[in-house]
């Protein structure tokens, strides 16, 4: 039975990450279209900023997710909980040290694009959490 779970949990934690990294290649694509098209070459470094981010942090999640998932299901509201106010934490911390490197003119159009990524991050994590989770 436990290995039965624990196959379950690793085979969510590979739909949730694949999921994940199709949205957003799929959004870094679009986004690459949308330069080309517009000539908004400033959007080129936010894009790439934005996606390594998101990328990143939900993998991390994910992985992080499957561990707590398997070893102490008890606490996956408590995860939940964390995993919110740390993703928020490091938007901050990234908007930060964006503003240092590229100054207070380019954080307009790192800002829009950062907030697409981060919004799409947050509802794909809500949306694939919500229906993973026993309903009472």
């Amino acid at each position: 039975m436990a290995s039965q779970v624990s196959n379950d949990i690793e085979r969510r934690c590979k739909r949730y990450v694949r999921q994940a990294w199709l949205l957003h290649v799929s959004l870094y694509l679009l986004g690459l279209l949308a330069v080309q098209l517009g000539h908004y070459y400033q959007f080129l470094t936010p894009l790439a900023v934005s996606v390594l981010f998101a990328m990143t942090v939900e993998t991390t999640g994910a992985l992080v997710w499957k561990r707590i998932a398997v070893k102490s299901p008890d606490a996956l509201p408590s995860f939940f909980m964390a995993v919110s106010g740390f993703r928020f934490l490091l938007a901050l911390i990234v908007m930060f040290a964006y503003f240092l490197f590229a100054g207070k003119d380019a954080m307009l159009s790192f800002f829009l694009v950062f907030a697409v990524s981060y919004v799409a991050m947050l509802l794909h994590h809500t949306r694939f959490f919500y229906h993973q989770t026993p309903q009472a």
